[in-house]
């Protein structure tokens, strides 16, 4: 029996498109989203009320895109898999998910920790800052762990078969099976990943840009290279998993996220 040799590029290429997005946000956009994000975080750590709370919003609005991009996706994606065949699929790789996700939840807890300061639950400082105490670390415990739990319910769905009852509303051709839904689904995905694209892009000036007073060297560049290999991977990769799910066996996959990765190092180069 003859094997079909496998093509270069999968018949479902929402992720291929992502990565092509993002080549030419890294060429053209990010530059200048970097260095607002880099003053919004510079502020943020300097104790600025105000712009811990944007950026905090900004966490909890990728958060929610995130979240329900994964309970979206699930009813196309798995529409697809079972006329391959194939309902199932490896849970491990997207446990890479785990340490962006740690960090966003992170951000969303200290913004509700700051809306109980605010409302008078948890005292404050002088600045209006959440004063440290035991009920202050509990709600922000507590909000990671519900962030955290949610998130991992959402992407085992993903692995989920349909149900019986949930084939009956794909046979209706029911408006979570439609294309504007895993749009939708892809949206809010795509901007969860945008939002940490820009943060890496800000790891990729640090790293690619020699401090003063020093010559920039072969080897410092293929040090600083090979950090930044391990921050795309964190930053860029991870949140790519989802979409890895049905385009991860296809070599023009690697190549388009290999062409992110250059692109992201272009600008700094």
């Amino acid at each position: 029996m003859i094997k079909t040799p496998r093509p270069f590029l999968p018949a479902d290429r929402q992720g291929i498109a992502v990565d092509a997005l993002s080549v030419l946000l890294n060429l053209f956009l990010f530059p200048i989203f970097t260095a607002r994000l880099d003053r919004l975080f510079g502020e943020s750590f300097a104790d600025n009320k105000h712009a811990f709370q944007t950026l905090s919003l900004l966490m909890l609005f990728i958060l929610a895109c995130r979240l329900g991009g994964l309970y979206l996706k699930r009813f196309p994606l798995q529409a697809r898999r079972r006329s391959k065949g194939e309902t199932s699929f490896p849970l491990y790789f997207l446990l890479l998910n785990t340490p962006v996700f740690i960090l966003s939840a992170a951000f969303v807890a200290v913004l509700v920790a700051q809306l109980s300061a605010d409302a008078g639950i948890v005292e404050t400082n002088y600045g209006g800052t959440p004063k440290d105490s035991q009920t202050l670390s509990l709600i922000v415990v507590f909000a990671i762990f519900f962030l955290m739990c949610l998130e991992a319910y959402f992407v085992y769905r993903l692995t989920k078969p349909l149900s019986r009852a949930e084939k009956r509303l794909m046979s209706q051709r029911n408006w979570l099976f439609g294309w504007k839904t895993e749009l939708f689904a892809d949206f809010g995905l795509f901007a969860y990943m945008i939002i940490w694209q820009v943060f890496y892009n800000h790891i990729a000036a640090i790293f690619l840009t020699p401090p003063a007073n020093v010559a920039e060297t072969l080897e410092l560049k293929i040090v600083s290279l090979f950090f930044l290999t391990f921050a795309f991977l964190l930053f860029y990769l991870s949140p790519r998993t989802v979409f890895l799910i049905e385009d991860r066996k296809y070599l023009g996959t690697w190549l388009f996220i290999f062409a992110v990765f250059l692109s992201s190092i272009a600008p700094h180069w």
